[in-house]
């Protein structure tokens, strides 16, 4: 790859001229200008980007840390990172952690999970970095985090800290099961089952909180009957099933598109058409829910938005000189519907003209 240097001595011209070409500062007539960019193309230069920033003492460059790269949330989240980038002019840096394949589910306390953490910040600061993005592989609190990028706008997306002073950019678990509760609810169903996932994630709570705040709003009473914990995979949605059915719900709402998945292998198995006979939504908006029959409505994240979102907020700091902005943002989520709910409503209607 060809130095300013060797430009210049091919065209014959200081190498303060061909700085100034390539930068777009003139100082030459447009013909020495056009010689200079077309030598330049020629020989394949590319500009050292680092060195040009080191010298403005600004890198324009973000750190982004991922738990775990291959969970499904992160491309997304990581894209619009990338997007909000390239639109203003800055880089990233990407560093995986690889939680989920190291340590699991349960890292919080590991001392090597800390250790990790200690050293990713260490290479993402020593690579001049102004702000570091933080991705959680599920919304959970951060318990550990070390204080070593203090001086640096650092955020988190996906998942929040116990340090106030810490941002995050997390959507809004707890309106998201409200909507897909009241969609079921304006369909004409009131006996509406939910499968939950583990008991002490803060997803399940807040989705909780959601479908009780729908039913109270809509004047249901709640049924603790309908309410059954799975463990986020497909077989607990398809053990659980039954025993709501039992309780004679003409709908589920399920806290995941996998859970839901193991539900519509339940009604197949045993005749019970959904879209029909019981009405379903997941959560996620997961690939499989579009390829299922019938196609799964569920509840989209706003993933590609938590990505735009943290990166304005630490460009934002960056160009600002401030170190963060203490808070939390909650985004909403968008209910999809498909053909796997039932309009009961039509259907009495329809029962009553005949």
């Amino acid at each position: 790859m060809a130095t300013i240097k060797e430009i210049a001595k091919r065209a014959n011209v200081s190498v303060a001229t061909v700085s100034k070409a390539l930068n777009g500062k003139g100082g030459a007539s447009p013909e020495t200008i056009e010689m200079i960019l077309s030598i330049a193309r020629e020989m394949n230069y590319r500009p050292n980007i680092l060195a040009k920033n080191l010298v403005s003492r600004q890198t324009r460059t973000l750190g982004v840390i991922t738990e775990d790269l291959t969970v499904f949330n992160t491309p997304e989240i990581v894209d619009g990172i990338d997007e909000y980038c390239e639109k203003h002019d800055y880089h990233y840096i990407l560093g995986n952690l690889r939680i989920n394949k190291r340590f699991g589910r349960d890292f919080a306390g590991n001392e090597d999970y800390h250790r990790l953490v200690d050293d990713m910040i260490d290479t993402m600061l020593s690579k001049q970095v102004e702000g570091i993005i933080y991705i959680g592989c599920h919304s959970h609190e951060i318990s550990y985090l070390p204080s070593s990028h203090s001086g640096i706008p650092f955020v988190c997306a996906y998942c929040y800290s116990q340090d106030a002073s810490i941002s995050s950019v997390v959507y809004d678990d707890k309106k998201a099961a409200y909507d897909a509760v009241s969609l079921l609810i304006a369909k004409g169903h009131h006996d509406i089952g939910m499968i939950c996932g583990h008991s002490a994630s803060t997803h399940t709570a807040n989705r909780l909180l959601g479908y009780q705040e729908a039913l109270y709003d809509h004047g249901i009473p709640y049924n603790p009957h309908l309410v059954h914990h799975g463990n986020w995979e497909r077989d607990s949605g398809y053990d659980i099933c039954p025993r709501i059915l039992k309780e004679n719900a003409t709908a589920i709402f399920t806290h995941n598109d996998l859970m839901a998945t193991g539900v519509l292998d339940y009604c197949t198995e045993h005749g019970i058409a959904v879209g029909a006979d019981l009405s379903l939504i997941g959560f996620d908006n997961r690939e499989i829910s579009m390829v299922c029959r019938p196609p799964l409505s569920t509840v989209a994240l706003p993933l590609h938005e938590i990505g735009d979102t943290v990166t304005r907020m630490v460009i934002d700091c960056i160009e600002n000189g401030k170190s963060a902005v203490p808070k939390q943002m909650k985004i909403e989520c968008r209910v999809i519907e498909r053909q796997s709910i039932a309009d009961l409503k039509k259907i009495k209607a329809s029962e009553t003209h005949a």
